[in-house]
């Protein structure tokens, strides 16, 4: 054959699947039951439709059940029974006592009162109020902080009310009279013994104060009264009061050029003379 044949080529049957779509609501206004059939089984066989059959009653539900789980999640945190109260704690990591918290070792600034007895207030505190571990260290090492910043500016404050009461001083009492008399009023408030208001920001930096000891109480004490009671001193009383202003000295954090040094200076010479 000098032509060839054409050749049909099979026809292909092929068949459209219809998605068959349903109205969600009956003409009665409930939820229609081909519809349902037409979900997936685990919501279209869910039970919650053997419970609400129509929209409004579903809403109206949802929120009941809604308001039932916050009241109950409500009355489980603040519920004072001891299983709701062991329960939250250990979703809030709290420690199941006091006694378990522990806190990172660290040097604790000068004047802070953190011994035995006040962090076992602390852990007290911090366990009551349902502190995990981290949030209790981060609330003591903030404590801790904002003490060191108020000590330090209580330190800068006393530094310059005592820098500001020896200028007052000198200006009045000019080239050798103020070590003289700065000296009278030491020797004289030891010798009525009030040594240790000598060093009160309150007492030792108060300018009328000084001069008032100066002016009024230094004329009625004789330097012999002063040097009898010193001689009663015996040598391990003095000893030990070198010992304990040689540790001062040592672990002095002002300036060794303000008076308050200078004065710790002209005492401990004055004790060595003593035992000599």
């Amino acid at each position: 054959m000098s032509e060839e044949q054409a050749v049909d080529a099979p026809v292909e049957e092929t068949t459209d699947t219809v998605e068959q779509s349903f109205d969600i609501l009956t003409d009665e206004g409930k939820f229609n039951e081909q519809w349902r059939d037409s979900l997936p089984d685990d919501l279209g066989k869910h039970s919650i439709f053997n419970k609400y059959d129509n929209p409004l009653d579903l809403v109206k539900g949802s929120i009941n059940a809604q308001n039932q789980i916050g009241k109950k999640a409500e009355e489980f945190w603040f519920s004072e029974d001891a299983n709701d109260i062991s329960k939250r704690n250990e979703i809030m990591g709290v420690p199941n006592s006091q006694d378990e918290y522990k806190f990172d070792d660290r040097e604790y600034p000068e004047g802070t009162e953190l011994d035995e007895e006040a962090i076992s207030s602390f852990k007290e505190f911090a366990h009551q109020i349902g502190l995990n571990q981290k949030q209790a260290q981060s609330l003591l090492d903030y404590q801790i902080e904002a003490d060191e910043k108020q000590f330090a500016e209580d330190d800068k404050l006393t530094e310059l009310s005592l820098r500001e009461a020896e200028e007052s001083l000198r200006e009045e009492w000019t080239g050798d009279k103020f070590e003289y008399n700065m000296g009278k009023v030491a020797n004289v408030m030891d010798f009525l013994g009030l040594e240790e208001f000598k060093d009160d920001p309150m007492i030792g930096n108060n300018v009328e104060f000084i001069k008032a000891i100066f002016e009024n109480v230094v004329p009625l004490i004789s330097e012999d009264d002063i040097i009898e009671s010193g001689v009663e001193q015996n040598y391990a009383t003095i000893n030990d009061q070198l010992q304990e202003l040689e540790y001062n000295m040592m672990h002095y954090n002002g300036d060794t050029n303000d008076y308050k040094y200078k004065s710790m200076v002209k005492e401990r010479l004055s004790l060595l003379e003593k035992i000599t």
